[in-house]
């Protein structure tokens, strides 16, 4: 699944936090540019306090969403972050995203040329973190994982957090393998059909 910072954090936060928590077997990638693009330029969760737009012309009031630390708080099993511009890393994590047994949340920071003028490519560049230049970091470690993103203020790209032991909802679900809808004789005798028919007339 894809998507942007304004659904995913906003009004479909509610949808993104649940499934996360069940664990669904999803890897949802977020292009996270931290403003309205499609609807022409409004304040998004993701941007910055003090962020000027046409539904903030003062600026923002409000402090930025940290969708790393609410995904960790709400027990995400795949964690990650890159950026627009950094292929090889942001393959390499779609790849073990989708591989991963269980709900895989990518951010990928996106930035957006025509409505955000202040997270633009060099901006990015010049504040991102790469996890490669810390070949101690342990990505197993969810206390790590969450001291380094408030360490880095969200700011840190590659595998922030994985957990291969819990399991995916569907496999929690019994007789889900087993049993699914495309297993199953969902065919009707006569009598059932015609008697489930006259309740209609």
């Amino acid at each position: 699944a894809s998507g942007g910072d304004g659904d995913g954090f906003a009004i479909g936060m509610g949808h993104t936090v649940h499934a996360i928590r069940r664990n669904l077997d999803i890897t949802y990638i977020v292009m996270d540019n931290q403003i309205y693009g499609l609807t022409k330029g409004q304040t998004s969760p993701r941007s910055a306090e003090g962020f000027k737009t046409k539904s903030t012309p003062e600026g923002s009031i409000e402090s930025t969403l940290s969708p790393l630390e609410i995904a960790m708080s709400a027990g995400a099993t795949f964690v990650a972050q890159s950026f627009s511009s950094d292929l090889k890393q942001l393959t390499a994590l779609i790849e073990a995203g989708l591989n991963h047994k269980g709900f895989s949340l990518i951010n990928v920071f996106s930035p957006c040329v025509t409505f955000n003028k202040v997270n633009t490519y060099d901006w990015f560049k010049e504040n991102i973190v790469n996890l490669e230049q810390f070949p101690e970091y342990d990505s197993s470690n969810r206390m790590l994982a969450m001291n380094k993103i408030m360490e880095t203020g969200g700011m840190l790209t590659g595998l922030i957090y994985q957990n291969k032991e819990r399991k995916a909802y569907d496999d929690l679900i019994v007789g889900f393998k087993e049993e699914g809808l495309a297993n199953q004789d969902l065919t009707l005798p006569q009598d059932q059909f015609e008697k489930l028919l006259a309740e209609f007339k």
